[in-house]
């Protein structure tokens, strides 16, 4: 069929190029051409249509449509221009607007994690850490799924395995801790250089602010557990004395008094928290965050009254996090309660 038409079609194109060869301008001799190229253009555009790849074969009316009128306002060239498309279309073909996209089911939401599962719980890290029994590979698994988890949680874990018999872990570890110690030793240099610049150039509000960024800094490492020892004590000198440095120059800050608050119960200075506490309220700190604390300087100073009456004023907070089990104690006494002793930070020991 593809060749008939094209035969055709090439028939007719050759008779209307020798009629309009001949000399004449009448009328009828331009009818007649323009009547011959007509079939001879629908002709090709029909045995096109059969050459066309599939995917651009709809809509089948506007593509005849299209090739017929391509072919007849482009007499000759038309077809060769038609051709060289076709083969262009089939060497590069156009891709698919789907081809980019994918059809995927809808996640499952559950509200409970399920017990089933490869991912890595805290115990089960913990576990397969300190039990030397496990496969190396399996242990340096755990650890580096830990390895981004805060040092405060990690941290013991951590340490335990800097005396590790397998290297690999040792080595591992110790980077571990050492890369995060380093990276925040790294911003208290360039923070007390900045500093030596702003006392240089007596500037002091970029003042009180370094020296509230360095006692921050000095904080995190105290907070990661970081830190043991004198390096410990350093550290809690440092942040004193850089806070208190931000505090003399701006003494509004009432978050830098809390810091102290924490600081001082941490090292169990009763005076010095109940000074920063003093502070930390007359500047504007919400009383409400203050109360746990209140209660463990209470407790530092074996004042057990205020401790009570301070259980028993968070009791009516929702706002403020305590364990049921401590408000329980302080709240009726040690009558029906098992005995305890309640630690500072608001735990049981």
């Amino acid at each position: 069929m593809l060749y008939k038409l094209s035969i055709a079609g090439f028939s007719f194109e050759l008779a209307s190029i020798a009629m309009l060869l001949q000399l004449g301008h009448s009328p009828l001799l331009l009818a007649s051409y323009l009547a011959l190229h007509l079939v001879s253009s629908v002709l090709f555009g029909l045995a096109l249509a059969l050459v066309v790849p599939q995917r651009y074969r709809q809509p089948r009316f506007w593509l005849l449509a299209y090739l017929m009128a391509f072919n007849f306002f482009i007499p000759v060239a038309g077809i060769l221009c038609t051709a060289l498309a076709l083969l262009v279309g089939v060497l590069w073909p156009k891709k698919a607007d789907d081809q980019d996209f994918d059809t995927t089911s809808s996640p499952e939401f559950v509200t409970v994690r399920k017990r089933e599962g490869t991912g890595f719980r805290g115990n089960r890290v913990r576990a397969q850490l300190s039990n030397l029994a496990t496969p190396l590979d399996e242990r340096l698994n755990a650890l580096v799924a830990i390895q981004h988890t805060p040092t405060r949680s990690s941290g013991e874990s951590l340490r335990n395995l800097l005396a590790d018999p397998a290297d690999d872990v040792r080595l591992l570890a110790y980077g571990i801790l050492d890369g995060k110690e380093k990276k925040i030793t790294q911003r208290i240099v360039d923070t007390r250089a900045r500093l030596a610049e702003a006392d240089a150039a007596s500037e002091t509000g970029s003042q009180a602010l370094l020296h509230q960024q360095i006692a921050e800094l000095y904080q995190e490492l105290v907070y990661q557990n970081l830190v043991q020892g004198d390096l410990l004590n350093y550290s809690c000198d440092q942040m004193r004395e850089h806070a208190r440095a931000s505090l003399a120059i701006d003494p509004e800050q009432a978050g830098l008094w809390f810091m102290l608050v924490r600081l001082e119960l941490t090292i169990s200075n009763a005076a010095g928290a109940r000074e920063a506490l003093q502070n930390a309220y007359e500047h504007g700190f919400s009383r409400n965050r203050l109360l746990p604390y209140m209660a463990e300087l209470s407790f530092q100073e074996r004042d057990f009254d205020a401790v009570r009456k301070l259980f028993i004023e968070m009791a009516y907070d929702p706002s403020v996090s305590s364990t049921p089990q401590l408000h329980r104690f302080w709240r009726h006494g040690r009558r029906n309660v098992a005995p305890v002793h309640a630690a500072p930070g608001g735990g049981r020991r």
